[in-house]
């Protein structure tokens, strides 16, 4: 039975895919931008997050669809031109969003002080006065706590790569050099295409 968790957990995409993921991973960015409306937390790309100047639940629930569809359409049209399978949209479309219910971690830690204390600092101000805002940070009760799940966040990001890693490599077929040159060109292009057409919501 673990290893039946620990196989899922690794590669979901064995057993889960197309509609059944699709309706899964819808699930999870309906709920990731509830909360990151919540919480004042945008995405500003795949891979940076933290706050924005739009409040609307429109701008948030914009930001997740971006960050879904344009890694999902590199991966598609890398995967029509490198793989020799068939390539099925919904198959792209649903384990792409699916391998993104990780960062619902990253949406809980900006419940926490130490996230709305760090947003709330004004880089306008002067160095004295941040300096000042930090050290009163660092002296409340579990400010420490706070940081160190904010470096366990870290680990459910890397989290999301590899299950975007394996929904690209199952649903396209691919293998050694054609899967980690689309790999790269979906997560880190995709994360510089997503935070210049995400800056536009601004």
């Amino acid at each position: 039975m673990k290893k039946n968790w620990l196989g899922f957990l690794l590669n979901p995409f064995e057993r889960i895919a197309g509609g059944t993921a699709l309706a899964w991973g819808t699930l999870g960015l309906l709920l990731s931008t509830l909360l990151a409306w919540q919480t004042d937390y945008h995405y500003h790309g795949l891979l940076h997050f933290g706050p924005a100047p739009n409040p609307a639940l429109w701008c948030f629930a914009a930001e997740h669809v971006i960050v879904w569809l344009i890694p999902a359409l590199l991966f598609y049209l890398g995967g029509l031109a490198l793989s020799r399978s068939r390539i099925r949209p919904i198959d792209i479309l649903g384990t792409t969003l699916f391998a993104q219910i990780p960062l619902l971690f990253t949406n809980l830690m900006a419940f926490l002080p130490f996230y709305k204390q760090m947003s709330a600092l004004d880089p306008a101000t002067s160095l004295e006065e941040q300096l000042a805002q930090v050290t009163a940070m660092v002296a409340q009760p579990g400010f420490w706590f706070s940081v160190w799940l904010a470096f366990v966040s870290i680990a459910f990001v890397v989290w999301m790569g590899y299950w975007m890693f394996k929904a690209l490599q199952v649903s396209c077929n691919l293998k050694e050099v054609k899967l980690g040159v689309l790999f790269c060109v979906g997560l880190f292009g995709g994360d510089i295409i997503c935070r210049f057409i995400i800056g536009l919501l601004y």
